[in-house]
């Protein structure tokens, strides 16, 4: 089979292209989840400032296993590159003024961090399945379970979080990284 050539794009270029690639996962997931988030509303209706606020936090979670990942990705100078260019992006105009890197350097980084210590079988099983522990503690719904294992949010939350994250392979297969 004859091999594709692929696009030169910037480290830049690359990590928007993941930041909206995993957005419009979310964004065509997202009618599979929100049923098990409205059975934790007091009345069956999801405002739309509360459905925005959700997408942010599923964002937020996804965009922290994305960003954590890129060492794992790629080799090493091509994964340097990729970090500059995710920083540089995360701190543009746009958006800079939401805040979402403190939300993962405080919440999710530090708990990814002391997964990957303990080096678990896999790896990548065990990042999801904390980043969705951290999603589920963060996201305020009056009536979730405090004991995930009670919940049926938790028993969506985290295959669905796993569905949506994964991209950095995928655009390896399209895209090389201009190292200049």
């Amino acid at each position: 089979m004859q091999e594709l050539e692929k696009k030169q794009i910037t480290p830049v270029e690359l990590a928007a292209a993941m930041m909206q690639f995993t957005m419009k996962s979310i964004e065509n997931s997202w009618d599979t989840l929100k049923p098990a988030i409205i059975a934790y509303l007091p009345q069956p209706v999801l405002t739309m400032a509360k459905e925005d606020e959700l997408l942010r936090d599923i964002y937020v979670a996804a965009l922290a296993l994305e960003i954590y990942c890129i060492p794992h990705a790629f080799e090493e100078e091509t994964a340097r590159l990729v970090s500059l260019g995710m920083g540089e992006v995360m701190a543009s105009e746009n958006l800079a003024e939401h805040r979402l890197s403190e939300s993962i350097v405080h919440y999710y980084l530090p708990r990814l961090e002391q997964v990957a210590a303990v080096a678990p079988a896999d790896l990548a099983l065990e990042l999801v399945q904390e980043a969705a522990k951290i999603l589920y503690e963060r996201i305020e719904l009056p009536l979730k379970p405090a004991d995930p294992s009670t919940s049926l949010l938790w028993a969506k939350l985290f295959p669905f979080l796993a569905g949506i994250v994964g991209k950095w392979p995928i655009l390896a297969t399209k895209f090389e990284v201009k190292t200049e």
